[in-house]
């Protein structure tokens, strides 16, 4: 038996026990035994409650999940163990081998490798099931499960590991696993704030020492690697508490909280490496002499804290490393919220990081490099990466919000014309550019204009006292979602300028946070080079990008710009949808270039294939070359952070698959030339058909009819799961639905249209039309990243979809004319697609991705169950409904709410 077979076999049989133990020997039998996972015989028993049915199984593909997590954990240490650790595809050992052998000298890597700068950006969304209580009884049975891994162990002790994980197993039961209230922003921020303080820190430390380990093996000079500061950097950004893109209830008090509490923590954090530094740090001066430097520095200090400074000294007579700390200690911003920062403490972390610095050299000197690589190192790095604002928080907002808040200011200062939304672009520019010729705003401070000027003025009021008071780097940029337009961003100006948070400098009005498009549908992402350009060429963004370039000594401007991967798929479809990506990436990077700017880009990447998820170092392989030009931004999304970092194992190696495709992608960027692939120019016509064909279905008349009866849209929509609607508006339009429970509604009812469906109708259009060019993907796909990454995500699509069930959800469909028309569609698209990919690589599936296939067969059974669950209360709840019930309806919602969440759980893939 594999690893997988025989942990899962060991933990069905804990879990059997404890519910038979606790009187649910029915339930027991519903967890399938390790026989019947492939199975999809079963049967409802509807004498018991589907909720404690639901709670059964979604524990079971919990367990199911850990255990696959854990597998693959141990798998990687066999994998090093036995052959190298340059064998785990994306690893440091990986990508610095493979830079070698290509040719790329170590004093290369080391010329780029400081500049490199990767942030994961943490997100919530809809889909994000586990509250934070779950999460850590999660993490406790992952390390019991590990634990018990151990040959060391007497029967005795195996017995009572045993005895654990059925107690946590149990907990877990009787916990459930989903909020049954709906989780306010302040919960989310708590969610987020966990991996921050408990998680990153201990992974940024593991991570490096990766790096220094594979430096050393690759055969690489070890001396390099000991200053911190040329080690890439890796930042961390944050949504949950500014984002409020279609987020009512994110306002400028939660941002301010959300502000400060992540101060508070970060410093917090530093303080308490700080003392735990020096209370290591007991170096005596009887053994080694401390320098003049130290000494004064030490006399400086005291003299600066004054009676505290007195006592930091009396504190560790003869210990003048240990006293020089106990006065940096001191020196921390205090962590009251609206106390002013005194003189003394230190305003921003760089002072902080100087000290450091200043320290380390004192520690050389007396030879005390040990001491310095294996206690301050981490220490540095730490306070670079978290400093005091742990994670910066960007302010995000959609374009027409923005165009009703100005239109109100208009009216409240008095003016005739003040629908801003409806004028003509040329207008809105002719008129921001005189407007931002003065420093005066449009009304008086204080007057409320209306709900959208108000939510944006007081928030951006919030972000410039902070900065005021704090410094800048707590809060990351203002995104624009839904950019269509220069006067899109230029808006943001004069909406900054209302709220003072526009300042004056000698060459004019500034403002120190990045103004950021994002670029979302199809029609954006074509038009984005040109508005890239206008935009960076306007002098007020001109003078911004310079100003914000010499306050942290950067050798040029960056421009950040974002790119959304859920619009424009919903748009457009899968295919259609990574090409206008990729394309949109090269020709932007054309304008960075052309204007002497470094072009960062934020990749809005989702949970699912469809919206650009998947593993980042495959990912960041296929991006365009040219376009990585060192500082990298991406999204994780609610639903995967759980996944990805819950476990310090598994978030180690996911961290350590971010930074090191980062760098690895970025070099090759920089120093080796751009391969032409043949196929490239073949691509847009695959795209053009793909798109065609996925937007013919959308725009079958009775579309929305069949969606929204065979999915369980309307369950989503009503999710407690996370505290953002699904909708912009209150109505349910194609248009206004948001890509998320777009995306997850088909996942459910296992279509998974967003990820295959018009790819199959393109390869057959090129292969009955250019049957030459349609061979030539048979080869290509093997060397071209882009092809091969896109044509396997759309095979894992289609064999995650399941004709089967589709077919059972279609049977929601209230019009038989309406399910047969749609569902002929589905399935002849589904059957091309899954056939015509068998014939490009050309071998059985089963063969070449037995992982994947593994994966869908293990959760086949209780997935079956799961969906018959779904289906059934989704019959009854819609006829409460219909029959305006609402009562009975509402008291149905949580047992629909838990069948979204388990089968959720049991796909592994959300939204």
């Amino acid at each position: 038996m594999d690893k997988i077979t025989l942990d899962l076999q060991y933990l069905i049989e804990c879990y059997k026990e404890v519910l038979i133990e606790l009187g649910e020997e029915k339930l027991s039998q519903l967890v399938p035994s390790e026989v019947e996972l492939q199975s999809t015989e079963f049967y409802l028993d509807n004498s018991i409650p589907f909720e404690k049915q639901l709670q059964t199984l979604s524990l079971f593909f919990q367990i199911l999940n850990m255990v696959e997590e854990n597998a693959a954990a141990q798998y990687r240490r066999n994998i090093e163990s036995e052959n190298g650790p340059e064998y785990i595809k994306g690893t440091w050992s990986d990508r610095l081998k493979d830079l070698k052998e290509k040719g790329i000298k170590e004093e290369q890597i080391i010329s780029i490798l400081p500049n490199i700068s990767a942030e994961p950006v943490l997100t919530a969304h809809p889909t994000e099931a586990k509250r934070a209580t779950v999460l850590e009884q999660h993490r406790e049975l992952y390390l019991l499960l590990v634990k018990k891994e151990s040959t060391i162990w007497t029967p005795t002790e195996k017995e009572l590991i045993r005895e654990e994980i059925k107690l946590c197993i149990e907990r877990l039961w009787r916990t459930g696993e989903i909020y049954l209230e709906k989780p306010d922003v302040r919960s989310e921020v708590r969610n987020i704030l966990h991996y921050l303080k408990n998680v990153f820190p201990n992974v940024l430390a593991a991570v490096d020492n990766k790096l220094k380990s594979s430096w050393k093996y690759v055969g690489f000079s070890k001396d390099y690697l000991k200053d911190p500061m040329l080690f890439p950097k890796v930042k961390f950004g944050n949504w949950v508490g500014g984002d409020r893109d279609g987020h009512p209830f994110v306002t400028h008090d939660v941002t301010e909280e959300t502000l400060y509490q992540f101060r508070d923590i970060a410093i917090e954090l530093q303080k308490n490496s700080l003392i735990k530094l020096a209370s290591h740090l007991s170096i005596s001066d009887r053994f080694q002499s401390p320098s003049k430097e130290l000494l004064d520095k030490i006399e400086e200090y005291k003299n600066l804290l004054g009676e505290v400074g007195e006592d930091c000294i009396k504190k560790n007579p003869g210990e003048p490393w240990r006293q020089f700390l106990n006065l940096i200690i001191e020196r921390l911003p205090q962590t009251i919220q609206h106390e002013t920062i005194s003189s003394i403490s230190y305003k921003y972390h760089s002072e902080l990081l100087e000290d450091l610095k200043f320290l380390r050299t004192t520690l050389e000197k007396i030879g005390a490099t040990r001491i310095v690589e294996g206690e301050l190192f981490s220490l540095e790095r730490q306070v670079d990466c978290f400093g005091f604002h742990l994670a910066s928080i960007d302010v995000r907002q959609n374009s027409k919000f923005h165009d009703t808040a100005i239109s109100q200011l208009l009216k409240s200062a008095g003016f005739f014309d003040y629908d801003f939304s409806s004028w003509s672009e040329e207008k809105r520019i002719q008129f921001i550019n005189e407007e931002l010729r003065s420093p005066r705003p449009f009304v008086l401070p204080g007057m409320s204009c209306g709900k959208e000027a108000d939510a944006v003025i007081n928030c951006y009021k919030v972000l410039a006292s902070f900065i005021k008071k704090n410094g800048h780097y707590s809060v990351g940029a203002l995104i624009v979602s839904m950019t269509r337009s220069l006067s899109d961003l230029l808006a943001v100006f004069l909406l900054a300028r209302e709220a003072g948070l526009l300042f004056i400098t000698e060459e004019g009005m500034v403002s120190i946070l990045s103004v950021v498009p994002l670029f979302e549908t199809v029609d954006d992402l074509n038009n984005s080079p040109e508005i890239l350009d206008r935009f960076v060429n306007h002098p007020i963004v001109r003078r911004s990008l310079n100003y914000k370039a010499k306050l942290e000594s950067l050798p040029r401007p960056v421009q950040q710009v974002m790119l959304g991967y859920s619009d424009s798929n919903k748009d457009g479809g899968t295919l259609s949808s990574q090409w206008n990506l990729y394309n949109a990436q090269k020709k932007l990077s054309e304008v960075g270039k052309s204007n002497n700017l470094q072009l960062k880009f934020f990749h809005g990447r989702g949970g699912t294939i469809s919206r650009g998820g998947g593993k980042v170092h495959k990912f960041t392989q296929i991006l365009p070359h040219f376009s990585l030009t060192g500082s990298i931004r991406m999204t994780v999304q609610g639903e995967t952070i759980s996944q990805q970092f819950a476990n310090w194992n598994n978030a180690t190696y996911n961290m350590e698959l971010f930074l090191a495709s980062v760098t690895s992608t970025t070099i090759k960027h920089r120093s080796l030339p751009k391969k032409e692939h043949l196929f490239e120019k073949y691509i847009p016509i695959m795209s053009g058909k793909s798109e065609e064909v996925y937007s013919a279905l959308l725009h079958t008349p009775g579309f929305m009819d069949f969606y929204s009866q065979a999915t369980p849209i309307d369950i989503i929509e009503n999710s407690r799961h996370g505290s953002r609607p699904s909708r912009r508006t209150g109505k349910r339009s194609l248009g206004d639905l948001r890509a998320i429970p777009w995306v997850f509604s088909w996942n459910q009812s296992r279509f998974y249209i967003p990820g295959w469906y018009g790819v199959g109708s393109a390869l057959e259009h090129l292969k009955i039309n250019q049957p030459d060019v349609y061979s030539l993907i048979k080869e290509e796909y093997k060397t071209w990243n882009f092809l091969k990454y896109f044509l396997l995500n759309a095979e894992t699509s289609v064999h995650s979809a399941s004709p089967e069930i589709m077919q059972k959800y279609a049977l929601l469909v209230e019009s038989d004319a309406l399910r047969k028309n749609f569902m002929e569609l589905i399935l002849k698209e589904y059957n091309t697609t899954k056939n015509i990919l068998e014939d490009i690589f050309g071998s059985d599936i089963q063969d070449r991705r037995k992982k994947m296939i593994e994966t869908i067969q293990l959760r086949k059974r209780g997935l079956y169950i799961l969906h018959d669950i779904q289906i059934n209360l989704l019959k009854e709840w819609r006829n409460y409904i219909r029959e305006e019930k609402l009562e009975e309806a509402d008291k149905m919602l949580n047992s629909l709410l838990l069948t979204v969440n388990a089968i959720a759980g049991g796909l592994k893939t959300t939204g």
